[in-house]
């Protein structure tokens, strides 16, 4: 068994470096343009996708209502597990995966507020009327504030890395089956919003990694924290 030390290591420093890697190298490349481009390109210039059912309809807008659904649902298992006999031994991981997972996806709404991106199909480039900047530049603030950035929509599939942590309490042996979910999901979500003009994938990213970030430390609040050891009182016989 890990230590918290060891813990954090293999799940925060390991993950934050690459991380920080891959920022960097997207910030000072064209990589994010570069697919973009291609995207763009298919058909002829335009966002060929950008209102096709599949991938607007399905993969986007019901999607999103299904993910909404089921966290609903998960919260009313999560109160439930206060009440039935069966669900009691898992009280403390529900509570946490009903908590965690919209908890995230708030962290990336606040992200969209608080930056400046524009979506692809806002970009001069590409048909808009915005110029493209990165992450890191300033907004020259004679135009409104783009509203693109993190990902909404890949996180609400990224949301669900926070079941490989849920099923290490539960069920360990399972806990890569969760993490896969969570990764599955957050690509295609983030894919179909690429293919539609919305998302660089930069965006996809950053927010894997809010996502991943927000699990882990409600994780370890939930379950790794060390307990304070309150010092026994000793009574010495005379």
């Amino acid at each position: 068994m890990l230590s918290n030390r060891e813990y954090l290591q293999y799940h925060l420093f390991i993950p934050g470096i690459l991380f920080t890697l891959l920022v960097v190298v997207l910030e000072f490349s064209n990589i994010d343009l570069f697919i973009a481009d291609l995207i763009y390109q298919i058909g002829g210039a335009g966002w060929t996708y950008q209102e096709n059912y599949f991938v607007s309809e399905i993969m986007h807008t019901k999607a999103k209502g299904l993910v909404k659904i089921l966290a609903v649902g998960l919260f009313v298992v999560a109160i439930g597990s206060q009440f039935v006999n069966g669900l009691k031994p898992y009280r403390k991981a529900l509570w946490y995966l009903a908590l965690v997972m919209p908890l995230s996806g708030l962290l990336v709404g606040i992200g969209k507020e608080l930056t400046h991106v524009d979506c692809p199909w806002n970009l001069l480039r590409y048909g808009g009327e915005n110029p493209y900047l990165r992450l890191f530049e300033t907004h020259p603030g004679d135009y409104p504030y783009g509203k693109c950035f993190p990902a909404a929509h890949a996180g609400a599939g990224f949301t669900f890395v926070a079941l490989y942590f849920f099923l290490s309490i539960v069920r360990p042996a399972w806990r890569w089956y969760g993490l896969a979910v969570g990764v599955v999901l957050g690509l295609a979500f983030g894919i179909t919003q690429q293919i539609r003009g919305a998302h660089f994938i930069s965006h996809d990213l950053w927010t894997a990694a809010i996502c991943w970030i927000n699990s882990l430390g409600w994780y370890w609040f939930f379950f790794l924290r060390e307990k304070v050891v309150q010092p026994v009182a000793v009574t010495v016989k005379n």
